[in-house]
């Protein structure tokens, strides 16, 4: 018996919108999201880890191209997703990135507790404040 490799329009999961508050929670449980930033001609993107703070994302980096790329293009977009059994999200937020420079605004963040992913070093923190956050949620069909 053949399976069909397509869904006809009511098999296909119905993707439900986020409010704000729920895109929010999302992002404050979430610990691990992908920064897009332009580059050049194109856009690169990085896993980072987070916090969220006042509805702003923080996020710490080393030097490199990452911070090159905010400096000149400071529009950024950050997502986050995850599944809990069928069910599986999406939060995108779009939002201007700065390097924060301020001692009292770094500390007050809390990005300084923020563990890092690697090794190296990472001395730079970055704030993302948002223009717009958007969520999107579906429950995935058995198989």
């Amino acid at each position: 018996m053949a399976t069909r490799p397509w869904l006809t329009p009511e098999e296909t999961p119905q993707a439900e919108k986020l409010g704000p508050n729920e895109s929010w929670a999302l992002l404050e449980r979430t610990r691990i999201g992908r920064l897009a930033v332009r580059a050049g001609d194109g856009v690169d993107i990085f896993p980072v880890n987070f916090i969220v703070k006042d509805h702003a994302v923080y996020l710490r980096s080393a030097p490199g191209s990452k911070l090159v790329d905010i400096a000149q293009t400071p529009s950024v977009a950050f997502e986050i997703d995850g599944s809990r059994w069928r069910t599986h999200w999406s939060v995108v937020l779009h939002g201007v990135a700065e390097r924060m420079s301020y001692d009292t605004d770094i500390v007050d963040s809390g990005v300084l507790d923020l563990p890092t992913m690697t090794s190296s070093s990472k001395w730079n923190y970055i704030r993302i404040t948002p223009t717009s956050v958007t969520g999107r949620r579906f429950v995935s069909r058995p198989r």
